[in-house]
């Protein structure tokens, strides 16, 4: 594999974020290098070719069609978990909803059993605590925890005769440029579907469910394309309400990059070589010379310049699981027989830097 032009020593991070700045750096891996990490990430730290070969890989297995395929499976999950919470008693859309659902969604998708819900519920717990903490030893504690879960489920995807169709036997087998993938690589595959997506999907969930209710025409709006039944025109309608809810308060907020050579940032300031390059995502689609007021809620106007799900080579994979996922809850909790809304002044409470989003939104069903 590629060796990693990691950061020089004591060189203090620059963080890009204006959107002209964030879309061009993410455009630009050849000066502004994915590479920032010697643990192995596939593909997300990888640059060129070697990630090219990865990213197919990995785009192979979130296909349109596959995301078609897996809708119902996930809109019945998301059915039957709002069918088992409490009418006229509070519940948290973040934890009580979003993060239980990520989990069974994952479960079905990869093929892993429903007895690990449990215990990947209190690792999305550990690991929150974890990132709020900003402690690097605490972190990789958190990481190392959910390898082992990882490599369990490899392990017996590869020796148990009734898991060999699942994802996780499958992607076991895979061959790149004519050889197996190392166990590592598989993990780190596997990592990257589920270790991120899980929180960020609950903390998305919170996001809308926030933004909606707070909009009394957008509840409206959300609650009459949730009810009514779906067709390709408010599908996409409620896609694009979707991602305007995010791009208002989004949750991933940064990656990292390492410059390749010397630079010139705005306003002429040189960045060295070798110098930590931060794409504040949240900020780049806040910007107002691109969004106006960036709390002004238009999703047909800021569709094109959204940057949600990044931009350039390393754009999410998994964009259009994502979408679907957060339509079939959405769809699910605003197309409820009952009333869905918020439950009193204090219904919000603020995720801890360097975590976006909402660490709780309490809702109930009326």
């Amino acid at each position: 594999m590629n060796a990693s032009p990691l950061p020089a020593t004591g060189t203090a991070p620059v963080r890009l974020t204006s959107h002209a700045e964030v879309v061009a750096a993410a455009h630009n891996p050849k000066v502004y290098s994915s590479a920032t990490s010697r643990f192995l990430h596939v593909p997300n730290t990888m640059d060129g070719q070697e990630h090219a070969t990865f990213r197919a890989l990995v785009d192979s297995y979130m296909t349109p069609q596959i995301v078609s395929g897996l809708e119902p499976v996930f809109r019945d999950l998301a059915d039957e978990l709002v069918r088992s919470l409490p009418v006229g008693r509070e519940f948290d859309a973040v934890n009580d909803f979003g993060a239980q659902f990520a989990v069974r969604a994952q479960c079905a998708w990869l093929g892993w059993p429903a007895e690990l819900e449990g215990r990947l519920l209190e690792w999305m717990d550990s690991n929150v605590a974890a990132q709020r903490s900003g402690e690097p030893e605490r972190n990789a504690a958190v990481a190392a925890a959910f390898d082992e879960i990882v490599r369990e489920r490899v392990d017996a995807a590869s020796t148990d005769p009734v898991l060999s169709e699942t994802v996780t036997a499958q992607l076991a087998s895979e061959l790149v440029e004519g050889r197996e993938l190392h166990t590592d690589e598989i993990v780190s595959i596997l990592r990257n579907w589920t270790a991120g997506d899980l929180s960020s999907l609950a903390q998305c969930v919170g996001v809308v469910v926030a933004q909606v209710l707070s909009n009394e025409d957008l509840h409206s709006r959300v609650t009459y394309l949730s009810r009514r039944e779906a067709d390709e025109r408010g599908t996409r309608e409620l896609d694009r309400i979707i991602d305007e809810c995010i791009r208002i308060n989004d949750p991933f907020i940064t990656s990292k990059r390492v410059t390749t050579c010397p630079v010139t940032g705005a306003g002429g300031s040189e960045i060295p070589e070798g110098t930590r390059v931060i794409l504040d995502w949240a900020a780049a689609n806040r910007d107002p010379e691109v969004f106006g007021d960036p709390d002004a809620f238009d999703p047909d106007t800021n569709a094109p310049h959204n940057l949600v799900y990044g931009t350039g080579p390393h754009v999410c994979p998994g964009r259009e699981l994502s979408t679907m996922e957060l339509r079939v809850v959405t769809r699910a909790l605003f197309g409820s027989d009952h009333d869905f809304s918020r439950t009193g002044p204090e219904w919000l409470t603020a995720e801890e830097p360097p975590l976006g989003g909402w660490a709780h939104v309490k809702v109930l069903f009326r």
